[in-house]
């Protein structure tokens, strides 16, 4: 029993010191988000989707783990549901008198994880972040229409087969500015881009593009977020930059000792 205790007693000052030495903080972000679908993105045989991708406007909220190791290098975790889809005109018909537009919007759980690297004093931290994230959509809606002479009509399309799973490369930038006496709580201001690798649609791309069979799309989004983040273990007031006088009190405070 008392081996037992020891342990345990070991562990929980082995688990203190770890935190000491790091700053973990937990919060919250949410912002608007663009979702868009990219053509081909890293292929040399590029393909026209025969008309314009276009941003679809949607908002993002989610919760996030931040642990800074030091004021250079970090690592990030979130939980973030996602709001976003993807906007498709053409102009098709004799001499492109027919307008074709599809709507697409979705909502997404999304679970990215990013390296930090960056620069932090006492009350700033400023960094670029890289890594990857994992999404599965929940639901998510379809409208087709065409506007001849200025008519529009809703058309029969659909349903799509989407795929549910959707994965890729995260990549953005951020501050985080430390507030209030204890400097335990931070402002947080992120913008991350999620470009992804798998394809959106399972059974190939719908015949309302040009020459779908060519036509491989992947989602992407563009997320801004304000958010707020309190923090734990490793105090940001050590950040504090060293200036002269704090290293000639204490050589005074010992002449006077003696």
């Amino acid at each position: 029993m008392r081996k037992l205790l020891l342990i345990v007693l070991l562990t929980g000052l082995f688990v203190s010191e770890s935190i000491a030495k790091v700053q973990v903080g937990v919060g919250i972000s949410a912002g608007p988000n663009l979702g868009r679908w990219k053509n081909q993105y890293f292929s040399s045989k590029f393909a026209s989707a025969g008309g314009t991708l276009n941003y679809q406007f949607g908002v993002h909220a989610g919760i996030q783990a931040r642990v800074w190791f030091n004021k250079y290098v970090g690592l990030n975790l979130a939980g973030e549901f996602n709001m976003g889809g993807n906007t498709f005109t053409r102009y098709t018909g004799q001499g492109n008198s027919v307008f074709l537009k599809q709507v697409h919007k979705d909502n997404q759980v999304t679970v990215p994880l990013t390296a930090m690297v960056g620069w932090g004093n006492e009350r700033l931290r400023v960094f670029g972040n890289v890594g990857g994230y994992f999404g599965y959509i929940l639901s998510s809606t379809d409208k087709l229409t065409e506007t001849v002479s200025g008519s529009e009509a809703v058309v029969a399309g659909g349903p799509y087969n989407y795929n549910k799973i959707d994965a890729g490369v995260r990549m953005g930038a951020g501050l985080q500015i430390y507030v209030g006496k204890s400097l335990s709580s931070s402002v947080t201001f992120d913008v991350n881009y999620d470009l992804g690798v798998i394809k959106t649609f399972k059974d190939g791309t719908p015949d309302y593009f040009k020459d779908p069979q060519n036509v491989k799309l992947t989602n992407s989004k563009l997320m801004v977020g304000v958010g707020y983040i309190y923090s734990f273990g490793k105090k940001q007031s050590e950040e504090k930059p060293k200036r002269i006088t704090d290293v000639e009190e204490p050589a005074k405070t010992k002449a006077k000792a003696k």
